[in-house]
């Protein structure tokens, strides 16, 4: 856990690169469980799973930021979410 705690840029841009993936299995099975019960008809563009999944990098940015008073990792965290949105959005919405 000290790994988590360090004051370093690269540790919040691999914290940033690997965080977005339990979240999008969580939303991810979110997703299927409610389709099969009928609650729900799904998301209409999967691919909205990924967007979806980048709030817990935000909710870690706030926390670095705020409560552990980690700049520099947050800092990495930031750029990382910031560079994934830019990947959905050159991906999924290009004309």
């Amino acid at each position: 856990m000290n790994l988590l705690k360090q004051n370093k840029f690269l540790t919040g841009v691999i914290i940033g690169l690997l965080a977005p993936f339990p979240v999008y299995g969580l939303f991810w099975l979110l997703d299927r469980l409610l389709k099969t019960t009928g609650i729900w008809h799904g998301l209409v563009q999967p691919e909205n799973i990924f967007l979806l999944s980048l709030v817990g990098n935000l909710l870690l940015v706030r926390t670095y930021f705020v409560k552990l008073k980690l700049e520099k990792t947050a800092k990495g965290i930031l750029l990382i979410t910031l560079a994934l949105i830019l990947l959905f959005f050159y991906l999924f919405y290009k004309s």
